[in-house]
């Protein structure tokens, strides 16, 4: 607004100023007002679409560790199955190991066994072949005094 000196003015002039300069305090409040108002509105605006991108974000989050969630279970029920596969391949192989020694040691014991019998067995034809060469020497003693005996 222009300077103006005050003194040289009238009253109407003074109360014309005044009313101006009141009706613009008035507009001012009002603007105020409405942009406060305004503000406020743009405030509320942001902080909605701040708690919307919130919400979508942890949707979004919660959507993702869903799906790592399912990836991680498709793992380990895979791992499981390979783990579990690879038991039964080891119960299988310490199975078919047991039996192998089992059927050996079984062997083992009956030559043992065997030999046991052997041993005893050999004894027997020994006991069986002396006498049998006591026999036989009995047999031909008795020859000789018979043919001793024809002789004579």
């Amino acid at each position: 607004m222009e300077e103006v000196n005050l003194k040289k003015l009238k009253r109407s002039e003074l109360l014309e100023m005044m009313i101006s300069f009141s009706e613009e305090a008035e507009n001012c409040r009002k603007r105020e007002a409405e942009l406060t108002e305004r503000f406020e509105k743009e405030r509320l605006e942001l902080q909605q679409q701040m708690a919307d991108e919130r919400a979508r974000m942890l949707k979004d989050f919660d959507e993702e560790k869903a799906l790592m969630r399912e990836k991680f279970n498709e793992q380990k029920a895979a791992m499981q199955e390979k783990f579990d596969k690879d038991i039964a391949g080891l119960k299988e192989r310490h199975e078919r190991e047991t039996a192998e020694l089992k059927t050996l040691v079984d062997r083992q014991m009956k030559k043992i066994d065997e030999a046991g019998s052997l041993a005893e067995a050999s004894v027997a034809i020994s006991e069986v072949l002396e006498s049998a060469q006591k026999a036989a020497d009995i047999y031909l003693k008795a020859l000789r005094e018979k043919a001793e005996t024809k002789n004579e």
